[in-house]
């Protein structure tokens, strides 16, 4: 009843358009019975980049390049990022490589290997933090000249990034599917019955996420049915046995399904800005529209202030992260979230 209570008042408020987007976690959304909830991996929100690995092009053929990230660490640490994202090509030298594309190459970490590895030695450093979620998008040439399917099973892209992610992360700092799952019959029946791993055994550790639809996620699946012994979740369907994580860029014209799939237990990604437009307008709309309809993670260009720019995204009263203001319980407190000062 409380979460039904949320997703009306919630989805009124966000049809309407109208008004501050400011929802506050401790608001009217909830009752007192909330006080005993434990707190959950959904019940965060957190800040996310977008292609977290980047680094602007000396000469950019197009606005949408014109930005330049922190190294992974220094995101975490000083800018309170927890959800990273990172396209990872298959390369004929071996090492599956890391950047946005040919004419937009720039990294702070060339090789899969080497973002692990940054984010794992902050992880080791700190390991009170609450889980991070890497997004992971697999790229591959040929992908985009052939049938998808023969270039990825050709390459073996996918095994690889399942191998990279063994060999680099290791399994008891990973919440995997199986985690989830546990003895459920599948991943979607398993979050609405018992709901997602409790935050505080989950601390120090990572979510695993294949940012891909289609055929590319039907290969993975294919590989792993049920998502059984696989390290990453996927972007399923609605309704399929592998439900868990959604990825939904329009939180303006998506609201209401955000906040729906959000009060359902199932965890969403979005977006407060792409190719520049939102930062060079200071048009912070689909920033507020993110954080109210309570995106768990809001993906963005501009994680801090830029020179000559008015626009960033920061997670209001958030240490870095705050409770989700859709999902989270009553008593929760941004604090009891993550303390980033200890």
């Amino acid at each position: 009843m409380r979460r039904q209570a949320a997703l009306a008042v919630t989805l009124l408020f966000v049809s309407s358009f109208t008004g501050c987007f400011g929802v506050e976690s401790n608001g009217n959304l909830f009752n007192e019975d909330d006080e005993k909830e434990p707190l959950r991996i959904n019940h965060i929100q957190m800040k996310g980049t977008h292609n977290s690995y980047h680094v602007e092009p000396l000469f950019s053929p197009t606005r949408e390049y014109m930005y330049t990230h922190q190294t992974l660490d220094l995101q975490a640490s000083q800018q309170g990022v927890r959800q990273f994202e990172l396209d990872v090509w298959w390369d004929v030298r071996g090492s599956l490589r890391v950047y946005h594309n040919q004419y937009d190459s720039g990294t702070t970490c060339p090789t899969f290997e080497d973002c692990l590895g940054t984010l794992l030695e902050w992880s080791n450093a700190n390991p009170m933090h609450h889980p991070l979620f890497i997004w992971v998008e697999p790229k591959d040439w040929p992908e985009q000249a052939a049938d998808v399917t023969t270039t990825l099973e050709i390459s073996g892209l996918l095994g690889d990034i399942e191998q990279e992610i063994s060999n680099f992360w290791p399994l008891n700092k990973t919440i995997t599917p199986d985690d989830v799952r546990g003895d459920g019959d599948n991943l979607r029946d398993a979050i609405g019955e018992n709901g997602w791993p409790l935050l505080e055994q989950s601390r120090g550790k990572a979510i695993f996420v294949l940012l891909a639809r289609g055929q590319t996620r039907d290969l993975y699946i294919q590989d792993y049915p049920g998502l059984i012994g696989a390290r990453m979740f996927t972007l399923s369907e609605e309704g399929s046995e592998e439900a868990a994580i959604f990825s939904i860029t329009d939180p303006v014209g998506n609201g209401e399904d955000i906040t729906r799939l959000v009060s359902e237990g199932y965890i969403v990604r979005s977006r407060a800005d792409s190719g520049g437009e939102e930062a060079d307008n200071n048009d912070t709309s689909r920033r507020d529209a993110a954080i109210a309809v309570g995106a768990h993670s809001i993906s963005t260009d501009y994680p801090a202030k830029v020179d000559g720019l008015e626009y960033w995204v920061s997670i209001p009263d958030g240490n870095p992260s705050r409770c989700n203001p859709i999902s989270s319980p009553a008593w929760c407190t941004s604090d009891s979230i993550e303390d980033i000062s200890q």
